[in-house]
């Protein structure tokens, strides 16, 4: 038998009692003050308890409070039901109908209230969801960078431990990375500040980029992953960046909810007017239900604390927001749990872009560069944090570049008058300037003019890139830095600064 559950007490006050309460003090107002002063009222007096109690108390209270404001009226006029005159009529059948016309207005307010509580309280719970994913993972790879980097200090490490531990690192700070880059894309998405720049893409070419990206991540959990890939190319006018985005994070989404030594399959098929990427797993699946919502921000099939799973719920998000900024529909198909997931993405083939490149040109051979030297540049590495700037220096000096250290803009400033540089690297947060100001004093020493100024800083918005080039910036790096990259610029300064040899 099941249990009788008894309202509380004070929420059936709260409900019937208050209301209730309020129509007395109104028919008592009326009997003790308006009525002896030859006031007759009732039909509009009684529609303030009505709307009152509808509009804070919900839509039965106001019934009941109609109700018996109904028999105020017909007590307090003593009205005989087989005499009642037209306008005694048109009065009372206008109390009823205002007074349900008020009931139904106040369930709707209520109503929307009530659906607004549960939006927040869904939104907030979701929010504190995904702040404790976020927490733990960027704990997850801060945990490996911490052991490996604990490792590469101690006396015994041989060769072969070091490459072991400095991959550590690398990898794990790759997917630092990765994470930081989904949480900057997703505020532009729901700001509406991503641009699609479309131009011709091969999308074979955009789907082995892919997998070159996720291959460490295929190889850690011993999966196997299977191409199917056209033989000829498969043009379509698009943001090859973008691409590259939405076939990686559908790759990672699959790589992390899949066993070790799974099954993965990527599949890119052309017809006629689109194209149709699909990856299939046979991991955990997805149940029915949540199908529709793992496109949504912050959602994730499955709580995990292995910290191969999980994520931030927000690469599936910004894949359905760039496919769709593309013209293309992303689906998903999955038999249920532990039946393995297929996501499908379909993109249209412009005819006039597939038409002219279906079979491209070679380009020209380029001619050959006349041989420099490259010299062994100055430089100034200003960052306020040495255990960035330590190694940093070390990487460019194993390069064959001089390198000064500062962690000041003061004293970046006291280097810069007494020795020239060719190229300078300055932290945007600094102590006691900001890296803005101290380019512009950097650019005002006249030995210092001609000097290449990079900005390294935390924030890559298309704002701060302006305002790092306003201030007389070259180049503007995000951290974590490409180290890569900032070795090609410096490459480049080193040809440019280094005359051609002569024969």
């Amino acid at each position: 038998m099941g249990s009788i559950v008894l309202p509380r007490p004070k929420a059936v006050w709260f409900t019937y009692g208050q209301p209730l309460l309020l129509l007395t003090a109104v028919v008592a107002i009326y009997v003790l003050f308006l009525k002896p002063n030859g006031l007759d009222a009732p039909f509009s007096l009684m529609t303030v308890p009505v709307a009152i109690t509808a509009f804070y108390h919900g839509f039965r209270p106001a019934v009941l409070v109609s109700a018996l404001g109904g028999f105020v009226i017909y007590y307090f006029l003593g009205l005989n039901w087989g005499h009642i005159d037209t306008l005694q009529q048109l009065r009372l059948g206008t109390y009823f109908i205002a007074a349900m016309l008020i009931c139904w207005l106040g369930n709707q307010r209520l109503s929307s209230q009530q659906k607004q509580a549960q939006l927040t309280a869904a939104t907030e719970r979701r929010k504190d969801d995904f702040l404790a994913m976020l927490g733990h993972e960027l704990r997850n790879p801060l945990a490996g960078i911490s052991a490996a980097a604990r490792l590469l200090a101690h006396p015994g490490l041989d060769t072969r431990d070091m490459k072991q531990n400095a991959n550590i690192i690398h990898r794990q700070a790759a997917h630092m990375t990765h994470l930081l880059r989904d949480l900057l894309n997703v505020s532009r998405v729901t700001r509406g500040q991503v641009e699609i720049e479309k131009a011709p893409v091969e999308l074979v070419e955009v789907m082995q980029t892919a997998v070159e990206q996720v291959r460490s991540m295929v190889k850690h959990r011993e999966h196997r992953l299977v191409l199917n890939l056209p033989v000829g190319p498969v043009w379509m006018l698009g943001d090859k960046t973008r691409l590259v985005q939405v076939v990686t994070n559908l790759l990672i989404n699959v790589v992390r909810y899949t066993p070790h030594k799974g099954e993965l399959t990527l599949t890119l098929s052309a017809m006629q007017d689109q194209a149709r990427v699909s990856v299939q797993d046979n991991g955990i699946g997805i149940t029915p239900e949540m199908s529709g919502e793992v496109f949504e921000q912050f959602v994730q099939v499955k709580r995990s604390t292995d910290g191969e799973k999980g994520g931030l719920g927000l690469g599936l998000s910004l894949v359905k927001s760039m496919v769709e900024a593309h013209g293309g529909q992303v689906s998903l198909h999955s038999a249920g749990l532990n039946h393995g997931s297929t996501f499908s993405v379909t993109l249209p083939l412009r005819a006039t872009a597939s038409a002219s490149m279906t079979t491209p040109q070679p380009e020209p051979e380029p001619e050959p560069e006349p041989v420099t030297e490259a010299k062994s540049l100055d430089i100034l590495l200003v960052y306020d944090n040495p255990d960035g700037a330590q190694p940093l220096a070390m990487l460019l000096r194993f390069e064959g570049y001089r390198v000064d250290v500062a962690h000041s803009g003061q004293g970046a400033l006291r280097q810069a008058e007494q020795r020239r540089f060719d190229v300078a690297i300055l932290d945007i947060g600094l102590p006691d300037m900001d890296g803005y100001t101290l380019a512009r004093r950097f650019r005002a020493i006249p030995q210092q003019a001609e000097a290449r100024l990079v900005a390294v800083t935390g924030y890559g918005t298309a704002q701060d890139d302006a305002r790092a080039f306003y201030a007389g910036f070259d180049q503007h790096i995000v951290k974590p830095i490409d180290c890569d990259l900032l070795l090609d610029e410096l490459q480049q300064v080193a040809q440019r600064v280094s005359p051609a040899l002569t024969t």
